[in-house]
């Protein structure tokens, strides 16, 4: 079967759960936190699509390092994305990743299944299954910066007192929390956030701000759905309850 060729374009701009979904509310799990710290951490994910024309319709399955390894990177380099798909017999096979945590912990969260598999020589986990609408494979489905996406998923995620959080506040006050950034597009490091005002190129109304936290705070998926934006980076952020 021919399957749509903007496929793999769409496919590689979901980021699962870390943060970014299609316009439409989609099914999503985050893997149990481990026992460590999360904040800086590293993980990397395996996104494995399957479309269906005849339903209209793409399934995509996210395994993840996180709670496994942190994804290390002669391991990652070497995944050779077609052999996975050979194996999976995915139509579509996408690496995101690396990726650092920029939340301490996470509670509210389970394992969709815990058998650990290896995709490209690393162990990973399947955390989320999406289910979209092939509509959203053409060029008004392609993710934007400062573009929110919707994903259904019940979490809370955790951050420190005495910790940085690092925030967009859109036109209208709403305030979105980093939960993770991306070294994909540039090289970042939690030190280098800070100075992310002066590099982004944000749109008319929205700024970027850095705070250190008198008192932990939580940011939840409210009714099960959080609302998440992509900065120029990749550096994904969900809506806050502040």
């Amino acid at each position: 079967m021919n399957k749509p060729s903007s496929l793999p374009l769409f496919l590689s701009l979901l980021l699962a759960a870390a943060g970014c979904g299609s316009t439409e509310p989609v099914e999503s799990e985050t893997p149990a936190p481990a026992q460590e710290a999360l904040r800086g951490s590293r993980y990397c994910e395996i996104l494995l699509g399957d479309a269906d024309l005849g339903a209209g319709s793409v399934t995509i399955d996210v395994y993840n390092t996180q709670g496994l390894n942190e994804c290390p990177e002669a391991a990652w380099v070497a995944v050779d994305e077609a052999k996975v798909k050979a194996e999976t017999m995915a139509d579509v096979v996408v690496l995101n990743g690396p990726r650092h945590w920029m939340i301490d912990s996470f509670e509210g969260s389970k394992l969709l299944d815990p058998e650990v598999r290896k995709l490209g020589g690393i162990e990973m986990r399947k955390t989320g299954t999406l289910a979209l609408a092939l509509a959203f494979t053409g060029a008004a489905g392609k993710a934007k910066p400062y573009e929110t996406r919707t994903v259904r998923r019940d979490t809370t995620w955790a951050y420190d007192a005495g910790k940085p959080v690092y925030e967009l506040v859109d036109p209208e006050g709403a305030v979105y929390d980093m939960q993770s950034y991306s070294v994909q597009e540039v090289q970042q490091d939690e030190a280098s956030l800070a100075k992310l005002g002066h590099t982004l190129t944000l749109p008319a109304g929205w700024t970027f701000r850095t705070r250190m936290l008198d008192e932990k705070i939580e940011v939840k998926a409210v009714d099960g759905l959080a609302v998440v934006v992509q900065d120029d980076f990749g550096n994904t952020y969900q809506r806050s309850q502040q």
